[in-house]
């Protein structure tokens, strides 16, 4: 039998009478199980005869797992649909519950929001919602933020043809207030009900809430958002359809530590870097004021650098297949440099204070993968979690870590923040090492709360490998960190923010 936090029962019981809703509870308060129970409430009421979820790819793992444990618990009676985009159609993939019975079994069908970028697919999940009785969950509703985005279109059609729409989040505003209104729409396609009400459109939303200024650059004009207004409005629009939760209200979870470590780059790889930051720098034109994000991308090769690595698109080639039609396509060429970070973190997992089970934050591709093969050669059990995984993979991966946190013994996990940083509960592992990380403060607060959640028992100690020059010179890995520690998303700062951020390491 698994018992609900009083916050948990609450939140569900606020739900069941809500036909458009969100819950903004912070990471690791439970979302997904209340979410879970307040579906189930509302079927047994026969106002729903079936569940639609939407979430990203990385986190339909973690829906199937929660379901798994409930019925095994409290036999819930549901069926586990799995969308075939070959076949354009639903599959039962799991029954829970009372298999051998007559009774019913609610049907709950996960699809991740990549595959709502295609007409055809949103065609015939919005065919599937409105043959029925569908509440529509939005999981990490925050990919919905972006208004042309055709995951975010796909979705709001999807949602056109449900009767209950709930979002979940524990970071709705991960840029800025302006991350609402696409959600908003999801959560409320009729504008004349939800918390869009009495805007005509997007730019009177903006106009309401954003303080733009008209700047110049050579013959072009544009618009900057140099500030934002009226909040405790878009609060009170938001009001009646947010239930808040944050952790520290409603769980005794353990302490969070922080630590930083620095290693030293060599002189070669200090040269290097030397050189790609005046090359950076000499992009950045002098005087600029405006929102540079491009400067993210154009800065990303230090980062990768100080994580051992160089690499980018190189010119296309052209190749021949065998019809004798030319392709042309771009290849991908990455040179190891060194592996600085990378040797200090290994020593630390196979002989020193990491020797437990550890989860690896890696940004970097090319990171991940020189650990995973160090991790190999030293005959240290690990797993990954990566992009470009299919489900299955996922899956085992994540089983061979919680079958070591069973049997306890020492185990890695590596993992790439945006395929596993949301949705995933990864409790069994209390250190958290970043090796390397994103420019997004919501993605870093994600991966954090993987293991600081529900059910954690051991403080929580994250290790922030950061490079320093042969002599301590700091390095982008100190710019990156000390702005999530403030909560600053990098890809809103301007040029001159770059220029000072570089120019004081």
């Amino acid at each position: 039998m698994i018992n609900l936090f009083k916050h948990q029962e609450i939140g569900a019981k606020w739900l069941e009478d809500k036909k458009s809703a969100a819950l903004f509870w912070t990471m690791g308060t439970g979302k997904t199980r209340t979410v879970i129970y307040a579906a189930r409430r509302i079927y047994e009421q026969r106002k729903i005869d079936r569940v639609l979820v939407l979430c990203p790819a990385a986190v339909q793992i973690s829906w199937r797992s929660e379901l798994a444990k409930i019925a095994a618990s409290e036999s819930f009676d549901y069926n586990l649909l799995r969308y075939d985009s070959s076949e354009l159609r639903f599959k039962c993939e799991y029954v829970g519950g009372h298999v051998n019975g007559n009774r019913q079994h609610l049907p709950f069908a996960v699809v991740s929001y990549a595959m709502l970028q295609q007409p055809r697919h949103v065609k015939t999940v919005s065919k599937w919602a409105a043959s029925g009785k569908t509440a529509l969950i939005c999981d990490e509703s925050s990919f919905l933020k972006n208004r042309t985005a055709a995951q975010m279109k796909g979705s709001y059609e999807v949602a056109s043809s449900c009767d209950f729409r709930w979002l979940l989040s524990g970071t709705p505003v991960s840029n800025s207030p302006l991350d609402l209104w696409a959600q908003a729409e999801v959560m409320e396609p009729a504008r004349s009900a939800g918390p869009n009400k009495g805007f005509a459109n997007w730019y009177a939303f903006r106009a309401e809430f954003v303080t733009l200024v008209s700047r110049k650059m050579g013959q072009i004009r544009f618009q900057e958002v140099v500030g934002y207004k009226n909040l405790d409005k878009l609060t009170k629009r938001w009001e009646k359809f947010v239930s808040r939760v944050e952790k520290k209200d409603c769980l005794d979870l353990p302490e969070k530590v922080f630590i930083e470590r620095e290693v030293a780059l060599n002189k070669e790889t200090w040269r290097i870097y030397q050189e790609m930051k005046k090359k950076a720098l000499a992009q950045f034109p002098d005087g600029e004021i405006k929102v540079e994000p491009n400067a993210a991308v154009r800065l990303m090769r230090l980062g990768q650098i100080t994580s051992g690595h160089y690499g980018g698109m190189e010119t296309p080639v052209i190749t021949v297949d065998e019809k004798k039609s030319t392709i042309t396509h771009a290849i991908e060429c990455l040179s190891d440099i060194s592996s600085e970070k990378i040797d200090w973190l290994l020593e630390q997992i196979t002989e020193g204070e990491l020797s437990g089970r550890v989860i690896v934050w890696c940004r970097w591709r090319r990171e991940r993968e020189r650990l995973a093969l160090m991790l190999k050669e030293k005959g240290h059990p690990y797993s990954e979690i990566c992009g470009d995984q299919t489900a299955k993979q996922r899956d085992e991966a994540i089983m061979q870590f919680e079958t070591a946190a069973m049997a306890n013994i020492p185990f890695a996990l590596l993992a790439q923040p945006h395929a596993g940083g949301f949705g995933l509960n990864l409790q069994a592992a209390s250190t958290a090492v970043f090796l390397s990380n994103d420019y997004s403060w919501a993605t870093r607060m994600q991966a954090e709360d993987r293991i600081h959640r529900s059910g954690q028992t051991q403080k929580c100690v994250y290790i922030d490998v950061l490079a320093v020059g042969p002599d301590g010179q700091r390095t982008v890995d100190h710019v990156i960190f000390e702005a999530l520690r403030e909560k600053n998303d990098l890809a809103t700062w301007t040029t001159n923010q770059w220029r000072k951020a570089l120019d004081d390491e």
